[in-house]
């Protein structure tokens, strides 16, 4: 086996239904991670016709998170993130995404972080894998938050999957940032591990840059993916400000070293 190197469509954001269409039929990319936002409509049905008008080999979907924040605690904000990521799994059924992308929080209400918070994301967490299960589909809980939102640490973030059987996603920038110690992280999750986000910072902030533009040494890091998590889908997530054609030269160095 071998990873398998998917795009992000964050690279697309701003970009048109025509104009996505037209770069991945011109470079022939065959690989893509969707964004999937039921509560912003417009977003949202721009990427399923894409998915209707273009044939991919593999797909992933990242979860709902513009609208959705499970560290609210609000009824409504329940509701509506329940809500989306049920809608998500049902446009998947008909695509068949490796996996789903999970934030277990965004921004922190009043900054505060405490047990309780975490208890209840843990519970909203356990109730969309029951979801999500019920469409066999995959959930992949991701590493987020940065230094004052990173609600979970590297060992509680390594229990919440462990300890309940979830798969799971690692960004490698986050984790960079918040100063895990990643090779470590990999080898205790690697078989819960079904995908990465791969992208470099300064090790200060959150920046999406392409993977050789920071600090990060993705020569050792992909070692480690290769090794450890052969199976495991490597996602080039990069900001909609950086130069497409830099995550597809990126992209193709990759899968020639997978």
């Amino acid at each position: 086996m071998k990873n398998t190197i998917h795009i992000s469509d964050l690279i697309f954001y701003k970009k048109s239904q025509e104009e996505i269409i037209s770069f991945l039929k011109e470079n022939n990319i065959k690989n893509l991670e969707l964004f999937i936002e039921p509560l912003e409509k417009e977003y949202t049905e721009k990427m399923l016709r894409v998915l209707e008008n273009y044939k991919f080999d593999s797909i992933s979907f990242h979860g709902p998170f513009r609208k959705c924040n499970l560290a609210v605690t609000e009824e409504e904000a329940n509701k509506a993130a329940y809500y989306s990521f049920e809608e998500s799994f049902k446009m998947g059924q008909k695509y068949n995404p490796k996996y789903y992308v999970l934030h277990t929080n965004e921004w922190i209400p009043n900054n505060n972080i405490t047990d309780e918070l975490k208890l209840d994301i843990a519970k909203k967490v356990k109730e969309i894998d029951k979801i999500a299960k019920s469409y066999n589909a995959v959930l992949a809980v991701e590493n987020v938050g940065i230094r004052r939102t990173m609600v979970y640490n590297q060992e509680e973030f390594e229990s919440l999957i462990l300890d309940n059987g979830y798969s799971c996603l690692i960004d490698i920038g986050h984790a960079f940032v918040n100063g895990w110690d990643i090779p470590a992280l990999i080898k205790k999750l690697k078989d819960n591990i079904v995908g990465y986000h791969f992208h470099n910072n300064d090790g200060l902030q959150d920046w999406h840059r392409p993977i050789h533009n920071g600090n990060i040494d993705y020569s050792e890091i992909f070692s480690l993916v290769k090794k450890y998590t052969p199976e495991a889908v490597v996602v080039l997530e990069y900001d909609f400000s950086e130069d497409a054609q830099t995550v597809l030269k990126d992209c193709r160095e990759l899968e020639k070293l997978a």
